[in-house]
């Protein structure tokens, strides 16, 4: 496999800081600056490069055409990693509780001739039986309930791409886990093609780790 593809326009950025977030949505400045941080940079990429070389080994009977972004927050790293590394994807879709941050992502990602669906819904009260899918990526599992509770249709056939931390001592993190192999129980993983974690420093110079798991929930594929 190639080197991963990140086309970070900082030009964008500086543009929709100016023209939208600035003007808009003064009081996400910090927010929007803080998605990306190193960290958030770095462990997207790191998924991405897993999973296309997971995709790869799959390909004459694995094509993904549909991802869907659990908790996309601004959705500015990881569609365009999406985008220019998985060239048989037609569709993405952004799911947020936060619906300032959809809002911003539509104007962020708004230069892309892509179909990119961005839905207003939470996580923790929908249901998601009848949507369609090849794969589900959240990056955000500790914000959330535990992923065994979701499921999509056909989620026999669907590819989970995980990440949670061990930062229990932060408020908004009600689901942290201790390892990737209780991240994967969790998400009732019953085949697991990636486990590892990164040890990365926090904002504060606190140190923790970021786990990841890439699987499925039955052996077929």
């Amino acid at each position: 496999m190639g080197e991963i593809k990140f086309n970070y326009d900082l030009g964008l950025f500086g543009d929709t800081l100016n023209r939208v977030i600035l003007r808009e949505y003064p009081h996400r400045t910090k927010d929007f600056i803080n998605s990306f941080l190193s960290n958030q940079i770095n462990c997207k990429i790191w998924l991405i490069d897993e999973l296309v070389n997971i995709l790869e080994r799959k390909k004459d009977h694995f094509i993904v055409k549909r991802v869907t972004v659990l908790g996309s927050w601004y959705g500015n790293i990881i569609v365009p990693l999406l985008i220019d590394n998985i060239p048989t994807l037609q569709e993405i879709d952004l799911i947020d509780m936060d619906e300032d941050a959809l809002a911003i992502s539509r104007k962020f990602l708004g230069h892309y001739d892509f179909k990119i669906n961005y839905m207003h819904k939470d996580i923790n009260f929908e249901e998601f039986e009848d949507h369609y899918t090849n794969v589900v990526i959240n990056t955000s599992c500790e914000h959330m309930v535990p992923m065994d509770s979701i499921t999509f249709h056909h989620d026999d056939q669907v590819i989970y791409a995980l990440q949670s931390n061990d930062m229990f001592n932060i408020r908004e993190h009600v689901n942290c886990v201790k390892n990737e192999t209780e991240l994967a129980t969790q998400a009732n993983l019953s085949t697991t093609y990636y486990m590892s974690h990164k040890k990365l420093m926090g904002e504060k110079g606190m140190p923790y780790n970021r786990f990841m798991v890439i699987g499925k929930r039955n052996d077929n594929l």
